[in-house]
Parts: structure tokens; sequence; C-alpha cells
């Protein structure tokens, strides 16, 4: 028997991942003020290498309207570099301890990102992690994992000086 991962394709021209977050408020009546600093601390690593986070997104940046992460390309490129020689990638989203009744985060694999705020990804994320948790908890925490095998497309362009 052979164990058979799923096949990520990592343009480093084009390609990125981003974290989705999502405030869900689940006690009534809603308490924004109590406890103070509400918030999510999430992380995404790449093979056990922070590339984003850990950071915190309070509830009062979430609430009107969910966040998006774009995890630093040149960091990002880096550990993917590394990890393609051995051709398998291991993923994990983690949201550490953090004051929120139901924290939603996502990993989104987007190509051809422009930059502009998004309130939502249209799509599957690649992961996500939200904790199921009673209204009358506040400290909760979670982790995705994912493995894959890693094929990094990188074009290869002639400088020109003019």
């Amino acid at each position: 028997m052979e164990v058979v991962y799923p096949r990520l394709s990592f343009d480093l021209d084009r390609d990125a991942f981003a974290v989705w977050l999502r405030w869900v408020s689940l006690e009534r009546p809603p308490s924004p003020e109590e406890p103070p600093a509400q918030g999510i601390r999430v992380e995404l690593q790449l093979n056990r290498n922070a590339v984003l986070g850990p950071t915190i997104a309070y509830r009062r940046d979430l609430e009107p309207a969910p966040r998006l992460y774009r995890v630093p390309r040149s960091r990002c490129s880096e550990v993917l570099r590394v990890a393609s020689r051995r051709g398998l990638l291991d993923v994990q989203l983690i949201i550490h301890g953090s004051i929120a009744n139901a924290p939603y985060a996502a990993l989104y694999h987007v190509r051809d990102d422009d930059g502009e705020p998004l309130t939502e990804l249209p799509g599957t994320p690649l992961l996500q992690v939200q904790p199921s948790t009673p209204g009358d908890r506040w400290h909760v925490a979670g982790q995705a994992n994912l493995r894959v095998q890693l094929e990094l497309v990188e074009r290869r362009r002639l400088r020109v000086l003019a």
C-alpha cells in the first residue's frame, strides 16, 4: 500500500496564500466589550515555519466584515523553494487560545490577486478551522493540518537592462 497526497501546484510569480477570518458571535445578548480585547489569534505555518503570524485580529475589526490577510510573498516563496526539494509540504492553520465564541479561519490558495479588499472569496478553502464552542465559553483554540505533494512553477525570465 502507498499513501497518496493531494497535489498542490504553486506558481511563485502568480500565486499566494490568503487567510480569511470571520467573527461569529454566539452569545446572547451580544457583549462586544466583555471580556475586553476580544479577538482571534491566528497563525499559518508551512513545514513548521511561520509565514503569517501569530497575529491578532480584534473583534472590532472583524464584526463589520470578515478580513483577508495575505501571506507575505517573499517569506512564503522562501519556504516553498526549500520544501520543493523534498516534494512534500505540511500546511498548518492555527487558531491559538483566542477570545471568541466561534472564530472562523480559512486558508485559500489564490492566483493573480490584485490586492483589493475582499469580504469573501468564492470557492472552497484549502483548509478551515472553526472550533465548536458553547456560547458561554470564550477561550477556544483549534488547528487544521494538510500534507500535500508540492510542485513549484517557476518562470525563468531574462532581465532587460536599459
